[in-house]
């Protein structure tokens, strides 16, 4: 699993890259065979302004080409990044259920009017 953490307005002091790569690697690390990339997008909208503008965005690049996006917003980064890990990973674990459950399904077969009732096989 290759994690990529990228910035927009928002100082990426040691403390913050830590407390996202262990929030990342806790909430993934039992899917991490079945995910290819996370990529992390902390960002600050409002500016010096204030108020509700540290917004983080996760993209989980799983296997198969699919990719799920979570999005939040919250006073402080550190608990925007929490928030938006814990749903991300909730999210991935329906993902992977679903797959897992409509994979078991056996397809249902049926019976045509015109298939013959013996499959008796002739010889020339």
């Amino acid at each position: 699993m290759k994690l990529v953490i990228s910035t927009n307005n928002v100082n990426l002091d040691d403390t913050l890259r830590k407390h996202i790569e262990q929030r990342i690697y806790f909430a993934f690390s039992r899917f991490s065979p079945r995910i290819s990339r996370v990529s992390v997008m902390a960002e600050e909208i409002n500016g010096p302004c204030g108020g509700i503008d540290k917004r983080c965005r996760i993209v989980v690049k799983l296997d198969r080409s699919r990719e799920l996006t979570v999005v939040g917003t919250d006073t402080n980064m550190s608990a925007a990044v929490s928030t938006v890990v814990a749903r991300a990973g909730r999210a991935v674990q329906r993902e992977l259920e679903r797959r897992r459950t409509l994979g078991r399904k056996a397809p249902q077969v049926t019976k045509t009017h015109d298939e013959p009732e013996d499959h008796t096989v002739f010889d020339d």
